[in-house]
């Protein structure tokens, strides 16, 4: 590891494999989430340093790109980095590997700072030290996930206090488990899961009532639209093939 990006290595426990021994895609997000954290952190970007300057990091867009998904009780590493930041779009990329050292897991990242206060987004200050690098896990950009037409819906929840985190709102993980749960009567298989995009759209809070619609699927694959009928808006958009 170097003070340009940070490495977790650790192995996998039992609670974040299905019966399959296979990590779950939302524990796959747990652990990329944690990885950015602790990377902000030791840089002095982090949740404190920012709620110092009355402000938070939410996560904006987020593609995965799955050769495998880890296995229960074997050693996997994960890797990540800053890319830098652009007006009010930050860019950080990870890189997954199993205990022989084989690329796993890709992912790439886009995030926005809000202010505490207004909860709207604010320019990402030029002054935190972003240790950005040149390098990408993917050679295109990262398109704005627009889902197809929605089609029928597939559930309905309403979010309890545990799917909260510290900026109040739901973690955005939570989106994901509650899509892959809900994809399962239809087909979904998590052990063939080859890619994972989503956009979040809107923060959700405790109370909300999420609508989860199935999408007419222009490439393959499934999308979902997350709608909160509490607020009248688009929470979340998923592709996942």
């Amino acid at each position: 590891m170097s003070g340009n990006s940070f490495l977790i290595e650790n192995r996998v426990p039992a609670y974040e494999t299905g019966p399959d021994d296979r990590m779950h895609c939302h524990w796959l997000m747990c652990r990329l989430q944690e990885a950015a954290t602790a990377h902000a952190d030791s840089l002095g970007f982090g949740i404190a340093d920012m709620a110092a300057r009355n402000s938070f990091w939410v996560l904006t867009s987020l593609r995965i790109e799955v050769e495998e998904l880890p296995l229960r009780e074997k050693k996997f590493a994960l890797e990540t980095w800053s890319r830098g930041a652009k007006k009010l779009r930050a860019f950080r990329d990870f890189c997954g590997c199993d205990a022989s050292g084989r690329e796993i897991i890709r992912a790439s990242s886009e995030w926005m700072v809000l202010d505490s206060a207004t909860r709207k987004p604010v320019l990402v200050d030029k002054a935190l030290n972003l240790k950005a690098q040149d390098k990408t896990v993917f050679p295109d950009a990262m398109k704005r996930l627009r889902p197809g037409t929605p089609e029928r819906e597939i559930r309905t929840l309403k979010v309890g206090y545990s799917s909260l985190d510290a900026n109040g709102h739901v973690n955005n993980t939570e989106y994901l488990r509650w899509s892959l749960d809900s994809l399962r009567p239809l087909g979904f298989d998590q052990n063939k899961v080859k890619s994972i995009r989503i956009a979040f759209l809107s923060e959700v809070f405790e109370g909300n009532v999420i609508k989860l619609m199935d999408c007419e699927s222009r490439d393959g694959g499934f999308e979902l639209l997350g709608i909160n009928e509490t607020e009248d808006r688009a929470a979340f958009a998923l592709q996942i093939k």
